[in-house]
């Protein structure tokens, strides 16, 4: 069965999604159009170069999650050092390590830029920070004056994924007016890009479930601007799971059981058992779904 996909945004959950996704492949699905946000988006570009199941169980859970976590210069200052990163750098950890392990994965499978892509196979939502919008790469480049096909895909996974004051946002140089343009997380114009996907075909749409939502009742101090950014991010990413969250017309759901956001300190073994879990989670929703 040859369908389109929506993955949505959420931190290191993007192991669950990944896991979702071979369970899938397992049972027959083949993935014609992949758009994604965030976490989202670094699993459809994975899916959109070929990675089938068993290479993406053993890339994702090999992967150093702990390691992406590279402190930019001068976090390590006591006392001071986090504060000034936000201030200066916009962020705790430099988002270029992410680009660069995404950069390898890729180039395993040949893939670079987008011209080493087939046309339409992949959509990447990135928020355009400079303009107060949301944007679709690759197609969205052509909008700052970048030819899609000789742009770097890790690039632009790197964009989609700086979670704002974790990681680094990215600047892009606008070649149209010589703007310099300030990328950063797609969560924040569309952590669910239902809208964003080709309906030409089936769609199925990568939906995480938050198993452990009390956790998110649990009081946080708010004492500066540090405990403050990081208490933005952390409702930014879960406070919506504690509203209700209807279907998007159009879209068959598959819902993905996940505990974790944006805690990296995961060990492979803890990695594999996240994407174990959700690729039989697939396995177990996708029969009735397909029937349908």
């Amino acid at each position: 069965m040859k369908v389109n996909a929506v993955f949505e945004g959420g931190g290191v959950r993007g192991v669950a999604l990944a896991g979702a996704a071979a369970g899938a492949m397992e049972l027959g699905v083949e993935f014609d159009q992949c758009v994604g946000t965030s976490a989202g988006a670094l699993v459809s570009a994975l899916l959109a170069a070929g990675y089938d199941s068993r290479e993406l169980s053993e890339s994702i859970c090999r992967i150093q999650w702990p390691e992406l976590l590279r402190p930019v210069r001068g976090t390590r200052v006591p006392l001071v050092g986090r504060h000034f990163a936000l201030f200066t750098r916009r962020g705790m950890y430099d988002s270029r390590r992410l680009e660069e392990v995404w950069g390898e994965l890729l180039a395993e499978h040949g893939v670079r830029t987008f011209g080493d892509l087939r046309p339409g196979s992949l959509g990447v939502v990135v928020t355009d920070l400079s303009h107060s919008r949301g944007v679709v790469f690759p197609e969205g480049l052509r909008a700052y004056g970048y030819e899609p096909a000789e742009f770097s895909v890790a690039r632009v996974l790197r964009m989609s994924a700086a979670v704002p004051f974790v990681f680094t946002p990215v600047r892009l140089k606008n070649r149209i007016n010589g703007d310099k343009v300030v990328m950063a997380d797609g969560a924040m114009a569309a952590n669910y890009p239902a809208g964003v996907v080709s309906k030409d075909r089936p769609v199925l749409g990568f939906r995480l479930v938050l198993d452990d939502i009390g956790h998110a009742a649990e009081h946080q101090r708010v004492r500066g601007p540090l405990t403050l950014a990081r208490s933005v991010v952390t409702a930014g990413i879960r406070a919506r799971y504690a509203l209700p969250r209807p279907p998007e017309p159009g879209v068959s759901e598959v819902q993905v059981p996940v505990r974790n956001d944006l805690d990296f300190d995961m060990s492979n073994d803890e990695a594999q058992q996240v994407f174990d879990r959700a690729r039989q989670a697939a396995k177990e929703q996708l029969p009735a779904l397909m029937s349908y």
